[in-house]
C-alpha cells in the first residue's frame, strides 16, 4: 500500500481552499470523503477554527494514519483527491486540451507518487457530471532518497556542477537537522537551474523566469507557482501546518520535482543551451 506525498495533498488541499465555492460545504467535504474521524484530528501549527485548519488537520492525520498502514485512511486520502477534482471540473470540459493547468500539475504529483489520474464524463453533456478515478501504475512510487538521487545524476549528467553541489549540500543539511541552511541551498540551486533552462548567466531569478514565459516555454501559471516555490523555500514558516523537520523534507521533494521540470526544457544533447543567452 501506498501513500500520497507531501507535495501531492499540497495541491489537492490549495485547490479546495481557493474554489471553496465549488463545494456544497467543508463538512459534507468531509464527511463525503469519510476524513470526519476523531483519530484524524492531529496536532498542527494552524487555526483549528479556520476553513483552514478544519480542512488541512484532517487530511494531514488521515495521510499519517496511512504511512502507518492505516488502509482506511489510505483510502479516504485518495478519495479527497478524486471528489476534489470531481467537484472542481463539473461542468467542464475532460477534453485534455481544454482541462485547466492544475490538473497537469496534478497529474504529474500523482505519477510520482506511483498513481494515474483517469477524468471522464458522466451521463450528457447538459449534466456537466464528471468522475475521476486514481488508479495505481505499474511503477512503484520513488522515495525521496531515490528521487534526489535521480535528480542529482541527471544534474551531473548535465554537467550543472554548481546546482549539484547546491542540492548534495541541502541533503547533507537535512540529515544534520540545519534545517535553515538546508532551505537556503536548495534556492540556490532552483534559482541556478532557472538560469540554466534559460541559458543565461544572469542570475535575476524574476527576470528568467519571465523569459520562459515569454518564450512560450512555460505557462504563466505554472510560471508563477514556480517563482512562489523558490521564494518561500527560505521563508521561515510558509507551510505553518507541518513541523520544521517535515517543512524542509516537503521543499525538498518540491525541489526534485520544480528540477524535473526544469531540466525537461533544456535538450540533453543540444550543446547551445550551455551558452550565456542575454535577453531584456
Amino acid at each position: 500500500m501506498t501513500t500520497l506525498s507531501d507535495p501531492t495533498l499540497e495541491l489537492v488541499v490549495d485547490r479546495i481552499r481557493g474554489d471553496q465555492t465549488k463545494f456544497h460545504s467543508l463538512e459534507a467535504l468531509l464527511m463525503h470523503t469519510d476524513l470526519k474521524r476523531p483519530e484524524y484530528q492531529v496536532d498542527m501549527w494552524v487555526n483549528t477554527e479556520s476553513y483552514w485548519g478544519r480542512l488541512v488537520i484532517p487530511a494531514y492525520g488521515a495521510r499519517q494514519a496511512s504511512l502507518q498502514g492505516n488502509a482506511e485512511a489510505d483510502r479516504a486520502v485518495l478519495l479527497l483527491v478524486e471528489y476534489t477534482v470531481e467537484r472542481l471540473l463539473k461542468g467542464q470540459s475532460v477534453e485534455r486540451r481544454d482541462l485547466p493547468p492544475w490538473v497537469s500539475d496534478l497529474r504529474a504529483a500523482l505519477l510520482f507518487d506511483g498513481y494515474d489520474l483517469y477524468i471522464d464524463s458522466v451521463g450528457t453533456p447538459a449534466d456537466g457530471e464528471v468522475r475521476c478515478r486514481l488508479r495505481p501504475t505499474d511503477v512503484l512510487p520513488v522515495p525521496l532518497a531515490e528521487k534526489v538521487e535521480l535528480a542529482e545524476i541527471e544534474l551531473e549528467l548535465r554537467g550543472q556542477q554548481k546546482s549539484l553541489e547546491q542540492l548534495h549540500e541541502a541533503t547533507e543539511c537535512y540529515l544534520r537537522r540545519d534545517y535553515p541552511a538546508c532551505d537556503e541551498h536548495l534556492a540556490t540551486a532552483m534559482e541556478l537551474l532557472v538560469a540554466y533552462a534559460v541559458g543565461s548567466l544572469d542570475d535575476d531569478l524574476t527576470k528568467n523566469i519571465r523569459h520562459l514565459v515569454d518564450t512560450n516555454r512555460l505557462p504563466i501559471a505554472v510560471a508563477t507557482r514556480l517563482l512562489r516555490d523558490i521564494r518561500t523555500m527560505t521563508s521561515e514558516n510558509p507551510y505553518p501546518h507541518r513541523t520544521r523537520a517535515d517543512a524542509s523534507r516537503f521543499r525538498v521533494q518540491l525541489a526534485t520535482v520544480r528540477a524535473s521540470t526544469l531540466l525537461s526544457l533544456v535538450d540533453l544533447w543540444g550543446g547551445s543551451v550551455r551558452e550565456a543567452v542575454e535577453f531584456r
